[in-house]
Protein backbone atom coordinates (compact mmCIF):
# COMPACT_ATOMS: atom_id res chain seq x y z
CA UNK A 1 0.00 0.00 0.00
CA UNK A 2 1.35 3.75 -0.84
CA UNK A 3 0.98 5.96 1.76
CA UNK A 4 -0.09 9.55 0.57
CA UNK A 5 0.76 12.27 3.35
CA UNK A 6 2.32 15.84 3.48
CA UNK A 7 6.37 15.27 4.36
CA UNK A 8 8.08 18.24 5.84
CA UNK A 9 11.24 18.70 5.54
CA UNK A 10 11.96 19.90 9.02
CA UNK A 11 9.50 17.25 10.00
CA UNK A 12 6.06 17.76 11.64
CA UNK A 13 4.37 15.46 14.35
CA UNK A 14 0.69 15.39 13.14
CA UNK A 15 1.95 14.33 9.29
CA UNK A 16 5.14 12.16 10.84
CA UNK A 17 2.28 10.29 12.99
CA UNK A 18 1.25 8.26 9.48
CA UNK A 19 4.54 6.22 9.09
CA UNK A 20 4.79 5.54 12.71
CA UNK A 21 1.01 4.67 13.83
CA UNK A 22 -0.85 2.70 10.74
CA UNK A 23 1.44 -0.26 10.97
CA UNK A 24 0.89 -0.55 14.55
CA UNK A 25 -3.29 -0.32 13.67
CA UNK A 26 -3.14 -3.19 11.62
CA UNK A 27 -0.71 -5.10 13.47
CA UNK A 28 1.66 -5.25 10.54
CA UNK A 29 3.52 -3.79 7.45
CA UNK A 30 0.54 -1.76 5.65
CA UNK A 31 2.56 -0.43 3.41
CA UNK A 32 4.32 -3.36 1.78
CA UNK A 33 1.17 -5.46 0.43
CA UNK A 34 -1.11 -4.12 -2.17
CA UNK A 35 1.03 -2.17 -4.13
CA UNK A 36 -1.63 -0.85 -6.13
CA UNK A 37 -3.24 0.69 -3.38
CA UNK A 38 -2.86 4.51 -2.26
CA UNK A 39 -4.08 5.18 1.06
CA UNK A 40 -4.84 8.52 2.41
CA UNK A 41 -4.55 8.69 6.63
CA UNK A 42 -3.84 11.81 8.29
CA UNK A 43 -3.79 15.09 7.31
CA UNK A 44 -5.44 17.71 5.63
CA UNK A 45 -4.21 16.80 2.11
CA UNK A 46 -7.41 16.38 0.41
CA UNK A 47 -6.97 18.93 -1.74
CA UNK A 48 -8.48 19.75 -5.53
CA UNK A 49 -6.06 19.24 -8.26
CA UNK A 50 -3.09 18.51 -5.69
CA UNK A 51 0.07 17.10 -6.03
CA UNK A 52 -1.53 14.32 -3.42
CA UNK A 53 -4.64 13.80 -5.80
CA UNK A 54 -2.37 13.28 -8.69
CA UNK A 55 -0.32 11.10 -7.15
CA UNK A 56 -2.82 8.88 -6.20
CA UNK A 57 -4.51 8.99 -9.61
CA UNK A 58 -1.59 6.43 -10.71
CA UNK A 59 -3.13 3.70 -8.78
CA UNK A 60 -6.41 1.35 -9.09
CA UNK A 61 -7.47 1.93 -6.20
CA UNK A 62 -7.52 4.88 -3.50
CA UNK A 63 -8.60 4.44 0.35
CA UNK A 64 -9.05 7.65 2.47
CA UNK A 65 -9.08 6.53 6.39
CA UNK A 66 -9.93 9.89 8.51
CA UNK A 67 -8.60 12.50 6.37
CA UNK A 68 -9.59 16.14 6.28
CA UNK A 69 -10.55 18.45 3.30
CA UNK A 70 -7.82 21.37 3.47
CA UNK A 71 -11.04 24.11 2.72
CA UNK A 72 -14.30 24.96 1.97
CA UNK A 73 -13.24 26.03 -1.83
CA UNK A 74 -12.33 22.54 -2.47
CA UNK A 75 -14.47 20.51 -5.25
CA UNK A 76 -14.53 16.88 -5.77
CA UNK A 77 -15.14 14.63 -8.69
CA UNK A 78 -14.07 10.66 -7.91
CA UNK A 79 -15.24 7.94 -9.48
CA UNK A 80 -15.56 4.62 -8.01
CA UNK A 81 -11.88 4.10 -7.64
CA UNK A 82 -12.05 5.96 -4.37
CA UNK A 83 -13.08 4.17 -1.77
CA UNK A 84 -14.22 6.85 1.06
CA UNK A 85 -14.12 4.68 4.39
CA UNK A 86 -14.37 7.99 6.63
CA UNK A 87 -13.25 11.56 6.90
CA UNK A 88 -12.14 13.80 9.67
CA UNK A 89 -15.10 15.59 10.65
CA UNK A 90 -18.49 16.62 9.03
CA UNK A 91 -16.80 19.90 7.11
CA UNK A 92 -15.11 17.31 5.55
CA UNK A 93 -17.55 14.76 4.73
CA UNK A 94 -20.30 17.63 3.28
CA UNK A 95 -17.51 18.39 0.80
CA UNK A 96 -16.30 14.93 -0.24
CA UNK A 97 -19.73 13.21 -0.03
CA UNK A 98 -22.69 15.51 0.59
CA UNK A 99 -23.66 14.34 3.33
CA UNK A 100 -22.64 15.37 7.28
CA UNK A 101 -22.26 12.12 8.77
CA UNK A 102 -19.49 9.83 7.07
CA UNK A 103 -17.00 10.85 9.61
CA UNK A 104 -15.24 9.66 13.09
CA UNK A 105 -12.83 11.87 13.77
CA UNK A 106 -8.77 12.79 13.07
CA UNK A 107 -6.96 9.78 12.31
CA UNK A 108 -4.28 10.33 15.13
CA UNK A 109 -7.40 9.02 17.99
CA UNK A 110 -6.36 5.48 16.60
CA UNK A 111 -3.52 5.74 19.05
CA UNK A 112 -6.64 4.58 21.30
CA UNK A 113 -6.41 1.42 19.55
CA UNK A 114 -2.64 0.30 20.33
CA UNK A 115 -2.10 -1.70 23.40
CA UNK A 116 0.34 1.25 24.68
CA UNK A 117 -2.23 3.52 24.61
CA UNK A 118 -2.98 2.75 28.18
CA UNK A 119 0.99 3.67 28.94
CA UNK A 120 0.81 6.76 27.59
CA UNK A 121 -2.41 7.85 30.13
CA UNK A 122 -0.44 6.51 33.23
CA UNK A 123 2.42 8.65 32.98
CA UNK A 124 3.88 10.95 35.86
CA UNK A 125 2.84 14.61 35.33
CA UNK A 126 6.34 16.27 35.11
CA UNK A 127 4.78 19.47 33.95
CA UNK A 128 1.54 21.96 34.48
CA UNK A 129 1.34 23.40 31.38
CA UNK A 130 2.92 22.18 27.82
CA UNK A 131 3.11 24.00 24.96
CA UNK A 132 3.39 22.92 21.22
CA UNK A 133 4.17 25.84 18.20
CA UNK A 134 2.66 25.18 14.83
CA UNK A 135 5.75 23.78 12.37
CA UNK A 136 5.94 26.99 10.42
CA UNK A 137 6.24 29.08 13.94
CA UNK A 138 9.30 27.36 14.78
CA UNK A 139 12.07 30.13 13.72
CA UNK A 140 9.82 32.87 14.46
CA UNK A 141 10.23 33.65 17.90
CA UNK A 142 12.43 32.10 20.98
CA UNK A 143 9.77 29.53 21.96
CA UNK A 144 12.61 28.08 24.44
CA UNK A 145 12.81 31.70 25.88
CA UNK A 146 8.82 32.42 26.16
CA UNK A 147 8.54 28.87 27.65
CA UNK A 148 11.11 29.49 30.29
CA UNK A 149 9.63 32.82 31.10
CA UNK A 150 6.22 31.42 31.62
CA UNK A 151 7.54 27.96 33.54
CA UNK A 152 5.91 26.20 31.05
CA UNK A 153 7.97 23.56 28.71
CA UNK A 154 8.18 23.40 25.25
CA UNK A 155 6.84 20.48 23.28
CA UNK A 156 8.56 20.96 19.28
CA UNK A 157 6.83 18.96 16.70
CA UNK A 158 9.75 18.86 14.62
CA UNK A 159 11.96 16.75 16.50
CA UNK A 160 10.85 13.37 14.41
CA UNK A 161 10.67 11.34 17.26
CA UNK A 162 6.73 10.56 17.39
CA UNK A 163 6.66 8.28 20.47
CA UNK A 164 9.00 11.10 22.26
CA UNK A 165 6.30 13.97 21.98
CA UNK A 166 3.23 12.11 22.79
CA UNK A 167 5.17 11.22 26.01
CA UNK A 168 5.75 14.99 26.66
CA UNK A 169 2.19 15.58 26.04
CA UNK A 170 1.55 13.00 28.76
CA UNK A 171 3.80 14.76 31.03
CA UNK A 172 1.88 18.12 31.33
CA UNK A 173 -1.32 18.42 33.48
CA UNK A 174 -2.49 20.96 30.57
CA UNK A 175 -1.12 21.86 26.81
CA UNK A 176 -1.62 25.14 25.31
CA UNK A 177 -1.05 24.97 21.22
CA UNK A 178 -1.00 26.44 18.02
CA UNK A 179 -0.88 23.37 16.42
CA UNK A 180 -3.66 21.79 15.48
CA UNK A 181 -2.16 18.12 16.23
CA UNK A 182 -0.26 19.44 19.30
CA UNK A 183 -4.34 19.90 20.27
CA UNK A 184 -5.93 16.45 19.04
CA UNK A 185 -2.94 14.81 20.52
CA UNK A 186 -3.82 16.21 23.68
CA UNK A 187 -7.55 15.45 23.39
CA UNK A 188 -6.63 11.94 22.76
CA UNK A 189 -4.24 11.75 24.96
CA UNK A 190 -6.63 12.84 27.75
CA UNK A 191 -4.90 16.15 28.46
CA UNK A 192 -7.07 19.37 28.51
CA UNK A 193 -5.60 21.66 25.80
CA UNK A 194 -6.31 24.98 24.47
CA UNK A 195 -5.47 26.68 21.38
CA UNK A 196 -3.77 29.69 20.39
CA UNK A 197 -3.67 31.87 17.25
CA UNK A 198 -0.34 33.31 16.35
CA UNK A 199 1.31 32.52 12.93
CA UNK A 200 -0.73 29.78 11.39
CA UNK A 201 -3.84 30.97 11.01
CA UNK A 202 -1.50 33.82 9.01
CA UNK A 203 0.44 31.34 6.98
CA UNK A 204 -2.07 29.18 5.66
CA UNK A 205 -4.64 31.62 5.45
CA UNK A 206 -8.16 32.61 7.55
CA UNK A 207 -10.54 30.41 5.79
CA UNK A 208 -8.30 26.92 5.16
CA UNK A 209 -7.25 27.12 9.21
CA UNK A 210 -11.07 27.77 10.53
CA UNK A 211 -12.44 25.19 8.26
CA UNK A 212 -9.74 22.56 9.73
CA UNK A 213 -10.50 23.68 13.36
CA UNK A 214 -13.87 23.90 13.10
CA UNK A 215 -14.18 20.35 11.26
CA UNK A 216 -11.71 18.89 14.01
CA UNK A 217 -13.76 20.52 16.69
CA UNK A 218 -17.32 19.40 15.87
CA UNK A 219 -16.09 15.59 14.96
CA UNK A 220 -15.49 15.28 18.61
CA UNK A 221 -18.62 17.34 20.07
CA UNK A 222 -17.22 20.72 20.71
CA UNK A 223 -19.18 23.90 19.05
CA UNK A 224 -17.32 26.56 20.24
CA UNK A 225 -13.56 27.57 18.31
CA UNK A 226 -12.42 29.23 21.28
CA UNK A 227 -8.46 30.42 21.70
CA UNK A 228 -5.95 32.70 22.56
CA UNK A 229 -5.90 35.59 19.91
CA UNK A 230 -2.28 36.60 19.55
CA UNK A 231 -1.50 37.26 15.74
CA UNK A 232 2.21 37.64 14.95
CA UNK A 233 2.22 41.46 14.49
CA UNK A 234 2.72 43.24 10.86
CA UNK A 235 6.53 44.24 10.32
CA UNK A 236 7.08 47.99 10.46
CA UNK A 237 9.11 49.53 8.41
CA UNK A 238 11.99 49.83 10.93
CA UNK A 239 11.62 46.53 11.77
CA UNK A 240 12.40 45.44 8.32
CA UNK A 241 15.57 46.60 8.66
CA UNK A 242 16.37 45.43 12.42
CA UNK A 243 14.70 42.17 12.66
CA UNK A 244 16.22 41.06 16.10
CA UNK A 245 14.33 44.34 17.19
CA UNK A 246 10.93 43.00 15.12
CA UNK A 247 11.50 39.85 16.71
CA UNK A 248 12.15 40.57 20.39
CA UNK A 249 8.71 43.44 20.57
CA UNK A 250 7.14 39.94 18.46
CA UNK A 251 8.22 37.97 22.08
CA UNK A 252 7.30 40.51 24.47
CA UNK A 253 3.94 40.74 23.10
CA UNK A 254 3.33 36.79 22.85
CA UNK A 255 4.35 36.77 26.64
CA UNK A 256 2.37 39.43 28.00
CA UNK A 257 -0.34 37.65 25.61
CA UNK A 258 0.21 34.58 26.96
CA UNK A 259 0.54 35.51 30.81
CA UNK A 260 -3.48 35.89 30.28
CA UNK A 261 -4.26 32.65 29.40
CA UNK A 262 -6.81 31.97 31.66
CA UNK A 263 -9.44 34.02 30.08
CA UNK A 264 -10.17 31.21 27.77
CA UNK A 265 -10.76 28.01 29.15
CA UNK A 266 -9.44 24.42 28.56
CA UNK A 267 -11.11 22.55 26.37
CA UNK A 268 -11.48 18.40 26.92
CA UNK A 269 -13.95 15.89 25.05
CA UNK A 270 -16.29 14.10 27.37
CA UNK A 271 -14.88 10.49 27.79
CA UNK A 272 -18.12 9.22 25.89
CA UNK A 273 -16.96 10.75 23.19
CA UNK A 274 -13.89 8.95 23.32
CA UNK A 275 -15.54 5.58 23.44
CA UNK A 276 -17.72 6.07 20.91
CA UNK A 277 -15.09 6.87 18.44
CA UNK A 278 -13.24 3.71 20.06
CA UNK A 279 -16.14 1.44 18.95
CA UNK A 280 -16.41 3.33 15.27
CA UNK A 281 -12.77 2.93 14.92
CA UNK A 282 -12.84 -0.59 16.00
CA UNK A 283 -15.13 -1.60 13.24
CA UNK A 284 -13.53 0.55 10.22
CA UNK A 285 -10.25 -1.25 11.16
CA UNK A 286 -11.86 -4.66 11.18
CA UNK A 287 -13.86 -4.37 8.23
CA UNK A 288 -10.65 -2.66 6.13
CA UNK A 289 -8.41 -5.47 7.13
CA UNK A 290 -11.64 -7.80 5.96
CA UNK A 291 -11.31 -5.83 2.03
CA UNK A 292 -8.01 -5.23 1.74
CA UNK A 293 -5.31 -7.40 3.95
Amino acid sequence: MNLIYYKSEKGNFGDDLNVWLWPKVFKQDLFQDNKDVAFFGIGSILIENSDFINKAETYNKKVIFGTGVRSINEAFDFDNSWDVRFVRGPYSSVKLTGKADNYIADGAYFLALLPEYSNYLKLPKKHDIGFVPYFKSIDKVNWQKICDALGWKLILPTNGDVEQFMKEISSCNSIISEAMHGCILADALRVPWKRLRFNAHLFEGEKVSEFKWNDWLLSIGIKKNVFIEAPMPKRQKLNKIFKSAYKKETENYLLNKLKLHDVVDFNLSSEKTMEDMKIKMEKEVNNFINEYL
